[in-house]
């Protein structure tokens, strides 16, 4: 179906590559003495902390243990293909693997002040009938999201609340910073901390909805995966079929953290303009999780967008090779990317299909990037009477598709480039295409 690319940089290409040994070597003491510093002073916090996780329960954007150790683990054991993990990328890796273990006492306790603080009315603040769009990489359903996010009866998380997910942090920037802070700055900010070539690619707004699990995954130690080598990758950093030891993760704690993000986006947000209580909405692609999601909340209204995918995984490729998942290593390499996200995308269409076509199950509607190019109106309709049970569309959701500046790509190969044989990945999915024309 595949095979590795000749290169990992052609003409043009902006060079991407962790420093040389000797300025890394000094990059990597500086590191490892701020993470020994962080260590000793949140020590004194993991008391405090565990004795609210005893009360409370574990925070569930909190990696585990067994994840944290996996992860160390894996720093100094995994063999990845060239070209491979340098001595001084794996000290690297296991620091920011401890740089997150020093910080989980400050973030527990985060949490457990809005537990002290709001438990009782998040407890009386119901999710109820939440709208989920749950769609590939790729496909098309960002701009639906934002035109739902704009929905006054609806609440959206922004990412920086998911990255931050406390009310009490929610409610002081609110009367304090929220006042004198553009949010130009804001976006400012984050947009210097990621890639050209990942902007041109993803609409970031700090204060807008965005990817939820992807933001769940920087909580947790997920991010870090694709530095780690293509197989170990494969186990963590996919929508669809991770390995069996993140059951736990994706069955228990992603619907317990949706529940307890949704609660408080809720009660920040306050009633509607009609007085009712708000619904929950997110966005992700999040398929290992949605049967957990759909058991917590059954009456949840589950939204698709499909797309004939090879074009979408071309997309993705390039849009993950910009990720600066860990950008003092350099970019992912393209040969690991491709040995991952190829066979990743062809299981993730089969279990969307099959997900979204069974006879049992929450409501659920797909529609078609076809049809929302061609007719804008329609398929909003559709959206609309499906999720929010009315046809009306409100005034900020256009009817005509406004004219869009393509940009041109800083990055930007074919699957050919690649090594990927379309065909190939077009002869397993010719059910799913299919569904996509139909």
């Amino acid at each position: 179906m595949y095979v590795h690319p000749d290169t990992d940089q052609l003409p043009g290409e902006p060079r991407r590559v962790r420093a040389a040994t000797a300025p890394f070597a000094v990059m990597t003491t500086l590191y490892g003495l701020s993470v020994t510093a962080l260590l000793l002073l949140t020590l004194g916090l993991w008391p405090l902390a565990l004795l609210g996780v005893a009360v409370w329960g574990w925070v569930p954007c909190q990696p585990r243990a067994d994840q944290v150790l996996r992860y160390l683990k894996a720093a100094w054991t995994e063999r990845p293909p060239p070209p491979g993990i340098p001595p001084l990328s794996r000290v690297w890796l296991s620091l920011c693997v401890l740089q997150k273990v020093a910080l989980t006492p400050l973030r527990l306790l985060a949490w457990h002040l809005d537990e002290l603080l709001y438990g009782r009315r998040l407890r009386d603040t119901p999710v109820v009938a939440p709208v989920i769009v749950l769609s590939a990489a790729r496909s098309g359903s960002t701009q639906i999201a934002r035109y739902l996010e704009e929905d006054p009866g609806l609440a959206a998380p922004a990412m920086i609340q998911c990255v931050f997910p406390y009310l009490w942090l929610w409610r002081l920037t609110r009367a304090t910073l929220g006042r004198v802070l553009p949010a130009e700055t804001l976006d400012d900010l984050l947009h210097r901390s990621m890639t050209r070539e990942f902007i041109e690619r993803h609409e970031l707004d700090a204060l807008r909805t965005d990817s939820f699990e992807v933001m769940y995954f920087a909580l947790q130690l997920i991010h870090l995966s694709p530095m780690f080598g293509p197989a170990f990758m494969a186990d963590e950093f996919v929508f669809a079929g991770t390995a069996a030891h993140n059951r736990r993760m994706w069955d228990q704690d992603f619907p317990a953290f949706i529940d307890r993000l949704g609660r408080k986006t809720l009660l920040f947000s306050g009633l509607g303009p009609d007085g009712a209580p708000r619904r929950l909405f997110i966005k992700g692609h999040f398929l290992d999780g949605a049967d957990a999601v759909a058991r917590r909340f059954p009456d949840a209204r589950f939204l698709t967008v499909i797309r004939k995918p090879i074009s979408r995984i071309r997309s993705q490729l390039n849009h993950m090779h910009g990720n600066p998942f860990e950008e003092s290593l350099g970019a992912a390499p393209w040969a690991w990317l491709t040995e991952v996200i190829v066979p990743a995308e062809v299981a993730y269409c089969r279990a969307e299909q099959a997900w979204f076509t069974r006879a049992e199950g929450p409501a659920r509607t797909v529609v078609r990037f076809s049809d929302y190019v061609s007719d804008l109106e329609g398929t909003m309709r559709t959206v609309y009477r499906a999720c929010l049970d009315t046809e009306a569309l409100p005034p900020h959701v256009p009817t005509e598709h406004a004219p869009r500046e393509r940009t041109s790509y800083t990055v930007n190969r074919s699957l050919e480039q690649l090594g990927v044989d379309s065909d190939a990945v077009e002869a397993q999915l010719q059910g799913y295409i299919a569904w996509c024309a139909t």
